[in-house]
């Protein structure tokens, strides 16, 4: 089995989970036959992105969901963050020098909206207790659906 179906079915797998769904309530909500959501799962079977669509929608998630979104170069970073900037109520702000450029050093990331702070502040509760085994908390935070 290659990375991908790997990866693939595992997230499969976890996403049902959280969703408190079975197998079976999976194939019914996606009209995917049963047997090849466990192929799927157990990655027998590697699901094209239409069958993965289905899928996302029966978990109530996005299918991009799915896909690697890893971050590799500085200018990825910058995308993202101005594609958030642009989406939400996000501040990225910084102090200036006497000369009035800013300093890289100041430089912020702020939100408006309560919900996003109070979300945030529970990641970084997940985070301090630095416990890698508890996944489930914060696939649970990201699967958080408060309209922004």
């Amino acid at each position: 089995m290659n990375e991908t179906t790997q990866r693939l079915a595992e997230m499969i797998k976890m996403y049902r989970k959280l969703q408190k769904m079975s197998q079976d309530d999976l194939s019914k909500s996606s009209g995917i036959n049963v047997s090849t959501i466990k192929k799927y799962e157990t990655g027998i079977r590697t699901p094209k992105h239409e069958q993965l669509c289905k899928i996302a929608t029966a978990l109530g998630i996005n299918v991009n969901d799915f896909y690697d979104n890893n971050i590799h170069t500085t200018g990825e970073l910058l995308s993202a963050l101005i594609s958030i900037e642009k989406q939400t109520d996000m501040k990225i702000s910084a102090d200036k020098d006497e000369d009035g450029n800013y300093r890289p050093e100041t430089v912020r990331i702020e939100f408006d909206n309560k919900e996003v702070n109070k979300l945030l502040s529970q990641y970084l509760t997940y985070k301090d207790r630095n416990d890698s085994e508890d996944s489930f908390e914060l696939e649970r935070l990201i699967l958080t659906d408060t309209p922004l």
